[in-house]
């Protein structure tokens, strides 16, 4: 059956036992320390199963260093190895739609989800990502992932992730020209690289020969346009007939 989750499965009597893994997150000082089943890592993420083979000192010691990666990350990934959740929500959300940091952390997530090679998990932040932009605000809008949220998935992810296609889609169906900074700086040239491309991609709309542009020439005059020439003319209208 396809669609839905898996209820059925072989029975396991060594899922959980009291076997149990430190891991600690963050640079030295700030680090944040978690105690975690074995087994639940090891079902959870091929990148943490190698990392406690016997024969790594993360294995024979049972303690995990991350120090690259933020503590709120791994609880969250904790949280979702445990209960098949996203715990990505502020614990005191705006009324108005704003950027609330949301994206940002799921950003984050998406990226750890890579590091630690958990699809499924991947999958459920772009779930949740989905489920943000389809929050109503009372003042009917709506928000969607801002430029840094989009420079995290950028720098964290391969070229062709599935999270660069949600952004690039999110910005072709809702976006408009206010949503990319003028400052060039904030803008990562591969996300802009990949809008132009999802932008332009095949339209049937489109031809080559549909229309002619003569006709409409002042539209991109210096002296200013007249509002007569910025309609598409029938490729047939002759270019002498225009004024």
């Amino acid at each position: 059956m396809t669609g839905r989750k898996q209820l059925r499965v072989s029975r396991r009597l060594d899922m959980i036992d009291d076997r149990i893994v430190k891991i600690r997150a963050g640079p030295e000082g700030t680090a944040k320390e978690f105690s975690v089943h074995e087994a639940i890592l090891r079902e959870s993420s091929p990148f943490f199963r190698t990392a406690l083979d016997k024969k790594w000192r993360e294995g024979r010691s049972r303690r995990i260093d991350l120090p690259q990666d933020d503590g709120e990350v791994v609880a969250a990934f904790l949280d979702w190895s445990y209960f098949k959740i996203i715990a990505s929500r502020p614990v005191s959300p705006p009324e108005l739609p704003m950027d609330d940091g949301e994206f940002d952390f799921l950003a984050r997530l998406y990226c750890f989800a890579e590091k630690v090679l958990v699809p499924s998990f991947a999958d459920d932040v772009i779930d949740a990502m989905a489920l943000k932009t389809d929050d109503v605000a009372k003042d009917g809008t709506r928000t969607f992932p801002s430029h840094s949220a989009i420079t995290l998935l950028y720098t964290g992810t391969p070229s062709g992730s599935p999270a660069r296609r949600f952004v690039c889609d999110m910005y072709c169906e809702f976006g408009i020209s206010a949503w990319i900074p003028k400052e060039s700086g904030l803008n990562h040239p591969e996300f802009l690289q990949d809008l132009v491309r999802a932008a332009l991609g095949d339209h049937p709309r489109r031809s080559t020969n549909k229309h002619s542009n003569y006709p409409r020439r002042r539209k991109w005059h210096k002296c200013g346009p007249a509002e007569e020439f910025l309609q598409l003319a029938p490729l047939g209208e002759r270019a002498g007939e225009a004024s």
